[in-house]
């Protein structure tokens, strides 16, 4: 798709100018000197209409490996949100269940029955069971949200190392008057 854009926007235009223009000034050409500059000339403008779709083309392939990273980020990004969700909503869990432990724990030393007082430590035992499976949840979410930071940064660099290039793509495109 890029050769058929470059093709119809400025290839054809500029090598039918720049033989238009060769095939005008050889016909009105004087001296072999002058043939010789105006054929540098002409060099010199095909090099750098060379360069110009040289440097469009990579700035159009740059501009669509910058989309496809920007999603790849996008994507990792919702991913880290969501394992951070996932973390908090644990941690708020393990919360209720430690101050629900405390309350039983409570409970138990002031509980008068006996058969009662069974049936309490009984499930402050679950609870204990519970809340071990919770820090235990907890940890592999940690892991899994600590892996998809990494990979968030590493796409970013990739990212911004794409934007670098493109920047510097697009500075060799100005005109000479702007870069100084």
């Amino acid at each position: 798709m890029i050769r058929i854009i470059l093709n119809r926007t400025v290839v054809r235009p500029a090598l039918a100018m720049a033989f238009a223009l060769a095939s005008a000034l050889s016909a009105y050409s004087q001296t072999s000197q002058t043939d010789s500059q105006t054929l540098q000339a002409i060099l010199a403008e095909l090099r750098g209409i060379h360069n110009d779709v040289r440097l469009t083309a990579i700035s159009q392939i740059l501009l669509t490996e910058l989309q496809t990273q920007q999603t790849v980020v996008n994507q990792i990004s919702e991913r880290v949100s969501n394992a951070r969700l996932q973390v908090s909503n644990l941690q708020a869990d393990e919360k209720r269940a430690v101050t629900e432990l405390a309350h039983a724990e409570d409970r138990v030393g002031e509980e008068p029955d006996p058969s009662l007082k069974t049936a309490i430590t009984e499930n402050i035992d679950r609870m204990k069971s519970g809340l071990a499976f919770l820090k235990g949840k907890e940890e592999g979410l940690s892991t899994n949200l600590q892996e998809a930071e990494g990979e968030l940064r590493s796409a970013q660099d990739t990212l911004d190392g794409i934007q670098r290039d493109l920047t510097a793509t697009v500075k060799k495109l100005r005109p000479v008057a702007d870069n100084q």
